[in-house]
């Protein structure tokens, strides 16, 4: 029985202990030699809750160094006065140096580090604000690290004070050797293009390791659609090589795009139903190739096909190739055939220039009775030429950040009647501007020029509905000059939805028809991630510049966009 109580006895002293041990909180003050550098302490802050006193000695010496990098040389602490769980701290800053002189050695490397900062050295030395000498420190170290140099270290010695404004001290520097990039290992992702690692990203072996860089094409690697980065990448540093770890897993990219569309006939005011079709392989073949196929039809017996197909970096090298076949059919009145292929020379990541050959053929389906003067069958011949800029991000529902895309062809059509030099001009822009983490705006501009001096109606561009101007019929205008502007004011809930407003406006130029008109269009759309993909919905109301909005007009777009 004895021994019972005595353990009992012990349990409880031992539990009142450890409560007191980890209930403790110790409570820090830190005043000033006088009011002024009492508020200059509490201007800057410290944590005055602590759980053990170690924890506020730290805090302590952490305070009294920051203020000795701001230019108060002298902080010191004077007195130290502990009352139970209250520990109070008086910490003298004394005078303040605005400026420190800093020594440089001429025989050193530091004149070079100093010279790419564009900092002037006099008489050997430097002179910097107190306040900046640390900031000073760091932008030189990351030069280092940028320069293949990353356990190059810089440290200010021997400091004393040369008059009440001014302290004296030495820069030195302990150098390094120059680091390359020895290796490159993947994981997870082992297939992965080595032309995108070496190519897109920029990433290289034998060259000097840049610690900044690597960073920003990981980030390049991770707006890639086929890539997703599993964690950061990590650097193994051996006395004789340096390595690089990318942590990457392959992701799907393919997708499959459908809407359908819900208008009324002008005509007998039933309900027509349009839609189409888009479908996207990428990377597949570990290659990062793409195959593209859309086709489209709608009420009033137009029918579309494209097909397009992109092979990047052939043979390991920055030259890719891209072919493409598109078919239209405008019911019973013109057939159109054209035939593109390019070879493209990829200059970053997110730019690249092009060439390529155009060759389209149209034919006149109508009898010849019924046939007007200005629809006739013809051929053309042309030579294209374009610049690229896509960046990409990673993100689900907006991939792509921004397109600046220009194109100019040179070719010639001909007909039964005559032969006629042709010019044609495409330049198309688009960004989002992220104001915060859930509101941004979208605007895409798309202008297209067709210079000749005459023109043949099933030559020229067509534009209108879901994928130009919205709130009108696919394809429902023809146009020698077309410009359209898009934009959408985004509200983004999470990562997962979305709503957005439609205000487009739009201007053509039909020569054949002497017609020049402005068009408008307003409404508003939302997006919704599901497990199938990506549900949009927009509802829009287009009008020309001389008629009112009519509700009739209004075009309802679901589309369902779904990745696989």
């Amino acid at each position: 029985m004895r021994s019972i109580f005595l353990t009992l006895f012990v349990l409880i002293i031992y539990t009142t202990n450890t409560q007191g041990v980890y209930g403790q909180e110790i409570t820090l003050t830190i005043q000033g030699e006088n009011q002024v550098a009492t508020n200059r302490i509490d201007s800057i802050g410290y944590n005055p809750k602590h759980t053990s006193f170690q924890s506020a000695d730290s805090v302590i010496t952490q305070t009294k160094k920051s203020f000795q990098a701001l230019g108060y040389f002298s902080a010191r602490e004077t007195s130290r006065e502990q009352k139970g769980d209250s520990l109070k701290i008086e910490l003298a800053l004394g005078n303040y140096y605005k400026n420190i002189q800093l020594h440089i050695s001429p025989n050193s490397s530091l004149p070079t580090y100093l010279k790419q900062l564009a900092i002037p050295i006099r008489n050997d030395s430097i002179v910097v604000t107190s306040a900046f000498a640390k900031a000073l420190l760091d932008k030189l170290t990351q030069q280092a690290a940028d320069s293949g140099k990353p356990f190059t270290s810089f440290q200010i010695k021997n400091i004393t004070p040369i008059s009440n404004t001014t302290l004296s001290g030495n820069l030195v520097i302990t150098e390094d050797a120059t680091r390359y990039l020895n290796a490159i290992i993947i994981e997870g992702y082992t297939k992965m293009p080595q032309a995108f690692i070496k190519r897109y990203a920029g990433l290289k072996k034998n060259r000097i390791f840049n610690s900044s860089q690597v960073q920003q094409q990981q980030d390049a690697l991770d707006a890639l659609p086929f890539v997703a980065i599993k964690k950061d990448s990590e650097i193994q540093f051996t006395r004789d090589s340096t390595n690089l770890y990318l942590y990457l897993n392959k992701q799907s990219a393919n997708r499959f795009d459908g809407f359908l569309g819900f208008a009324s006939d002008p005509e007998t005011n039933e309900l027509q139903l349009d839609g189409y079709l888009d479908l996207a392989l990428v990377n597949n073949l570990n290659y990062g190739e793409s195959l593209f196929l859309n086709y489209k039809s709608d009420g009033d017996d137009q029918q579309q096909l494209r097909i397009k197909t992109e092979l990047p970096y052939l043979f390991g090298s920055p030259l890719g190739a891209s072919a493409e076949l598109y078919l239209f059919r405008k019911d019973t009145t013109f057939s159109e055939t054209t035939q593109q292929a390019k070879l493209y020379y990829q200059l970053r990541a997110a730019s690249r220039i092009e060439l390529g050959y155009k060759y389209k053929t149209s034919d006149n389906l109508l009898d010849v009775s019924d046939t007007p003067n200005d629809l006739t069958d013809y051929s053309l011949n042309a030579l294209t030429a374009g610049l690229n800029l896509q960046r990409n991000q990673n993100n689900y529902l907006f991939p792509i950040k921004s397109i600046l895309s220009a194109t100019a062809e040179f070719g010639k059509r001909k007909t039964t009647l005559n032969t006629q030099d042709q010019i044609g001009a495409t330049l198309l822009a688009s960004n989002i501007f992220k104001l915060n983490q859930a509101n941004q705006v979208y605007i895409r501009s798309n202008t297209q020029l067709l210079a000749s001096d005459n023109y043949v109606t099933n030559e020229l561009f067509r534009f209108g509905g879901i994928t130009s101007i919205r709130g009108f019929e696919e394809n429902s205008i023809f146009a020698n000059l077309t410009t359209v502007l898009n934009t959408e004011y985004r509200y983004v809930i999470g990562n997962s939805a979305y709503i957005h407003s439609i205000i487009d406006a739009g201007y053509f130029e039909n020569e054949l028809l002497n017609s020049k008109t402005r068009l408008f269009s307003i409404g508003f759309g939302a997006g919704l991630r599901t497990k199938a993909g990506i549900f949009k919905i927009n509802i829009a109301n287009g009008k020309s510049e001389k008629n009112p909005f009519k509700f009739s007009n209004t075009k309802v777009h679901l589309q369902l966009e779904t990745r696989f």
